[in-house]
């Protein structure tokens, strides 16, 4: 009679050994696949508000929304109105306003009662989260003074000669400010998606741009820790317009595109 034989301690040990080699080599490529999969809900969620931008603007005479302004809740509290409550009546979905990889990367109500807007953001109830950041030279603030911030007058489209490359939205923070050359409550771009930073356009395109790490570490407006992104592709924001050579690192996409005798360059709009 023929005694079958069974695996030896070390025949198990070696299967068990190759299972957790091919374990290590495919669950970081999984990963990197789960977050492409984020990355381009992330780009079509910026790319659908840049599309609702562009329709408030032909509403209002071809007028560019403010990023915020203060305003009185139904309680009687000074509250700060976000562009996104602005624009969400053309969205029909809040969950397009936040980033699948960092919903919540900084919290924009708690920040806003701790200045004193005890109404925090209007209408989000208290943690209001965010995802992304704003040019504001072309989303101008309304008047806030709880925040410091002096209402501008509305950009219109017609006044924006490169649409097409000058920045609208992107993956981001705020900053607290006196680290990394922050100024308190400056945007601060993020490479969130394996290194890539989403950026959607004034024209209403979106696409994804290296960035590299300064190793600088600073802290957002919630006390969190907030690595410092600089832009890696060549991008006119990285050059002052009567400038001749980059800044060392472009951490946001504030500004409007414009034109030098050397090229494509980022200036103020006004």
């Amino acid at each position: 009679m023929e005694v079958k034989r069974g695996f030896t301690l070390v025949e198990l040990l070696v299967v068990v050994a190759i299972i957790a080699v091919l374990a290590g080599l495919l669950l970081p490529i999984l990963a990197q696949s789960r977050e492409k999969a984020r990355q381009t809900a992330c780009l079509s969620n910026l790319q659908q508000m840049a599309m609702a931008t562009l329709q408030y603007a032909q509403d209002w005479d071809d007028t560019l929304p403010m990023s915020g302004y203060e305003a009185i809740d139904t309680f009687g509290r000074p509250c700060f109105v976000s562009v996104g409550s602005v624009i969400l009546p053309f969205l029909g979905d809040r969950r397009i306003l936040a980033c699948p990889t960092e919903p919540d990367a900084y919290d924009t109500s708690s920040y806003a009662e701790a200045m004193g807007l005890t109404g925090g953001e209007c209408g989000s109830g208290k943690g209001g989260g965010g995802s992304y950041a704003l040019n504001s030279a072309v989303l101008v603030s309304g008047n806030a003074p709880h925040l410091n911030l002096v209402a501008q007058k509305p950009v219109r489209l017609t006044e924006l000669r490169y649409a097409s490359q000058t920045a609208l939205g992107y993956d981001g923070n705020v900053a607290a400010g006196n680290q990394c050359n922050f100024s308190p409550f400056e945007p601060a771009m993020e490479g969130r998606h394996l290194g890539s930073c989403n950026v959607s356009f004034v024209d209403g395109h979106v696409k994804a741009i290296p960035t590299i790490l300064s190793g600088c570490v600073a802290q957002n407006v919630n006390g969190r820790v907030l690595p410092e992104y600089c832009a890696g592709a060549q991008l006119p924001y990285k050059r002052r317009c009567g400038q001749t050579s980059s800044v060392p690192c472009t951490h946001n996409l504030t500004g409007v595109v414009g034109r030098d005798e050397l090229g494509l360059c980022v200036t103020n709009l006004r």
